[in-house]
């Protein structure tokens, strides 16, 4: 009879601890569902547009995505924690991923500058003169001992058509300081260090094109 109320009182005992753990399961999991961070999404600054004028050349100049490595495809924000170890913001996005908003962001800002009578993303069905080929290099947070830092580096060639023959080729790298905390001083660094790679590169692929244009109407002895 005792044996019988032991084992009893043994199978009441399992089934209690078995729903108290069942119960704290169900509890973590709801808190888990319930605490979810917010994903935030971020993108470049794209410059105002300058007032209308008539472009420099009647050369319509194309413009190939650019190139990256795996973790400048994918839309998470990448930071480095030391040199040799590399992470991702879960909850912390781009729009796109860095090698097609940089991409674009050329794009506009060659549009922008006036020099060609059109400026197009490739593959397009219409004739081009040149084509713009980059590849980023380095698109992320850098975690220093000094402070924290935004990277950048991007590398642009330009290829006459009728040849394909490269005329021009360069690459540059920019750092900026983060001012501030949390991502969106980060976001605000990176877009600053973009601006400056930009400004470097484009201005002379501009001048290499019209210096080519200016050799070809030249007649010949």
């Amino acid at each position: 009879m005792k044996i019988a109320e032991s084992r009893s009182n043994a199978c009441r005992r399992s089934r209690s601890g078995w729903r108290a753990a069942l119960g704290l399961l169900l509890a973590l999991a709801g808190t888990s569902c319930g605490s979810v961070p917010k994903t935030n999404y971020y993108t470049l600054s794209v410059p105002a547009p300058p007032s209308a004028t008539d472009p420099k050349t009647t050369l319509v100049l194309g413009i190939e995505h650019f190139r990256a490595t795996d973790a400048l495809r994918d839309d998470r924000i990448v930071f480095y924690e030391s040199p040799t170890q590399m992470n991702f913001y879960q909850y912390h996005r781009w729009s796109a991923d860095p090698a097609t908003m940089v991409t674009d962001l050329a794009a506009r800002r060659l549009d922008q500058a006036g020099a060609f009578a059109a400026v197009r993303r490739l593959p397009s069905r219409d004739p081009v003169d040149y084509v713009v080929r980059g590849q980023v290099l380095n698109f992320e947070e850098v975690d220093h001992e000094s402070g924290v830092r935004a990277r950048v580096a991007l590398e642009i060639s330009l290829v006459r058509t009728r040849d394909r023959k490269t005329l021009w080729s360069q690459s540059r790298q920019a750092e900026s300081a983060v001012q501030g905390k949390g991502v969106p001083a980060v976001v605000e660094a990176l877009n600053a260090a973009s601006t400056r790679v930009l400004d470097e590169l484009l201005p002379g692929l501009a001048a290499q094109v019209e210096r080519d244009s200016q050799q070809d109407s030249k007649p010949s002895p």
